[in-house]
Formats: C-alpha cells, structure tokens, sequence
C-alpha cells in the first residue's frame, strides 16, 4: 500500500535498525529516540535532533560500567544521547537484584544532571531529557503538516512503558494511540499482545484502498465505534484470560476489532 507513511520509532542505534530494517525502502526509521533518520526511499541517515547537553554521559557510564563488570551476562550500550544496560542474559534473581541496586545508585547520581532514568523490559536506560520516542514523532507530524498534506488519522503502537511520550505529543482529534500489553498506561486503546497487533496490521494492509466507496469521516466513525470500548486504561486484574481463550482464534477481541483504513495519508 502506497497510501501508508509507515515509521519505526526505537531507541536503538542507527547501525541495529539499519541490519534489522534496512531492506525495507518505504520504512521510515529514527533511531536513538530521534536523534537519526532515515527517511523511506533514501538510504543515508540524518541527524534529526542535535543534543548538545550530553557530557552527563562520563558522569554515568562509570557507574552502569562497573554495574556491567559486577552482573555475569549484563550488557552496557553507550549511545549518542543514552546509556542502556540490558540483563536479558543475566540469572533472574540476580539481575533482578543488581536492578534494583543500579536504580536506586542512578536515582542518587543524577538528580541534577539532564538526564532520566528508564525501566523497560530487562533494560534500564538513562538518556536525555531533550530527546524521546515521543519528540521524535511530534517532529514527524509537524514536518508533513508543514506539506499542508496532513496525516488523516494516526495510529501509534507501542509496548514500551518506559517511554509513554510516545502517546502524550499527539492531536488527540486525528491520533489512535495503542498499547500493547497489559499494565497502566495512558494510550487510549490496547492490544493484549503483539498477536493481535500483527492481525490488525496485516488487516490493514491487505485492504484494497482504491476498492473503498466509502467517505474517510465514516470509516473514522467506524474506528471509534469499535475501539471505544477500549478507552480506559485496563490493568492485569481487569482482564478476564480465561474468557479470552474461549474466542475462535479467526475473532479479534471487541476492543480491537479493525476498521477499513482511511483514504488518504496515514501516519503510523
């Protein structure tokens, strides 16, 4: 589909979303929470935000590299604007522990610096306070406004709960904000795994928007009308499992079932 503006908005470097995602030309890719891109059908990068304010990072990278030293398996990325330490590789107790440890050090080593502190899945992640996920895309939908070609509805997808930016920076009249997964959250609709995210997905993609009769406000209708019981946040204990699994795999939950896409640009 050629109507689709389609990013990926990671914390990753430049060089890991270039051998991940690199072959896919119409992608658009930011990279370290907005500090590069590469726009889709260019293959050069781009610095998209410069952060000037990151000589915290040798204040901090000796902590979380004596933290890496001391926790088998754990690992340290120094990027541009962030350190990450990952223990994905770490024994469970121990790595939960020595998080635990490192939090409580960086909470006491950085209160004066402009820097945050993140805790994401099996990474705590230390980075500016002048860049996140959800600059980055407030960026992008600035940029193609300028175009006067504005995005019609947006949709963001995320399970990161260490940078919920990604869903605050948005018109809430044209954005779809979605989590993934379960825990609090302040996106207006969820996805209970990743799952159900691909099936909606490869629904949309799928779709023919050159067979679609229908005006792009009714379709917008359609889309609330069908997400709408999914606008409170919903914790663990509020999902019934159970009844989940008794639904035909072929059914999308109530909360997720898929509109038509809009006609038209669509950010994603």
């Amino acid at each position: 589909r050629q109507d689709l503006y389609v990013c990926a908005i990671s914390g990753l470097t430049k060089d890991i979303l270039q051998r991940r995602f690199g072959e896919y030309r119409n992608l658009n890719l930011v990279a370290e929470h907005g500090i590069f891109v590469r726009y889709a059908g260019r293959t050069d990068w781009k610095e998209m935000c410069f952060d000037d304010s990151a000589a915290w990072i040798e204040k901090v990278k000796p902590l979380m590299q004596l933290f890496q030293r001391c926790t088998p398996g754990a690992q340290l990325d120094v990027r541009k604007a962030s350190l990450a330490w990952y223990y994905h590789d770490c024994d469970d107790q121990y790595g939960s522990f020595k998080t635990k440890e490192l939090v409580h050090q960086l909470a006491l080593s950085t209160g004066n610096l402009p820097c945050e502190v993140c805790q994401g899945d099996k990474v705590i992640e230390v980075k500016s306070c002048r860049v996140s996920n959800g600059f980055a895309l407030k960026r992008l939908v600035s940029d193609q406004d300028k175009t006067g070609d504005n995005f019609k509805p947006i949709m963001v997808i995320s399970d990161d709960s260490a940078d919920s930016s990604i869903f605050k920076f948005l018109p809430k009249e044209r954005a779809y904000t979605v989590r993934v997964g379960l825990g609090e959250t302040v996106a207006r609709h969820r996805f209970l795994d990743w799952e159900e995210a691909e099936q909606y997905l490869k629904i949309i993609v799928d779709d023919d928007p050159l067979g679609l009769e229908r005006s792009s406000e009714s379709l917008l209708e359609r889309f609330q009308t069908c997400m709408g019981d999914a606008n409170t946040v919903v914790d663990d204990e509020d999902v019934d499992l159970n009844a989940l699994e008794d639904e035909p795999e072929s059914k999308l939950p109530s909360h997720i079932q898929p509109p038509s896409p809009v006609l038209g640009p669509v950010g994603w």
